[in-house]
């Protein structure tokens, strides 16, 4: 689901009835670099069609505005995707639940964050 597509009574019907996101995809500009929206759009197909539950907030608002909405929405696993991290060939991710930041390879992201997500479900 990509929130800019999506209204209020479509994202409180999807969080309220149990079915709440896996995953949070922040992209950067991506009205500005198409290389963030291809990234951002590609991560998407990717992780849904591995059947992960997964929103974008490709709104055009600041980082933190957008860090807030997630954080809100209660989703621990948040991807940010950016110019700069798509020429250094990774993705910037964040378990909000223990605050653990790294950066994970854009080749091995899918494999990663579904780990994650089986993890997270696990414990």
């Amino acid at each position: 689901m990509y929130l800019s597509q999506s209204n209020i009574d479509e994202l409180r019907d999807k969080v309220e009835n149990g079915g709440g996101f896996q995953v949070a995809i922040v992209p950067m500009q991506s009205e500005t670099f198409l290389n963030v929206k291809l990234a951002t759009d590609n991560l998407y197909e990717e992780l849904t069609q591995a059947g992960l539950s997964v929103i974008v907030d490709d709104r055009k608002q600041k980082p933190n505005n957008k860090f807030e909405v997630i954080e809100f929405l209660k989703i621990r696993h948040r991807v940010v995707i950016s110019s700069r991290s798509i020429s250094a060939k990774v993705f910037e991710y964040k378990d909000l639940d223990t605050d653990e930041f790294e950066k994970i390879a854009q080749t091995t992201a899918i494999e990663f964050l579904k780990q994650r997500v089986f993890d997270a479900n696990n414990n």
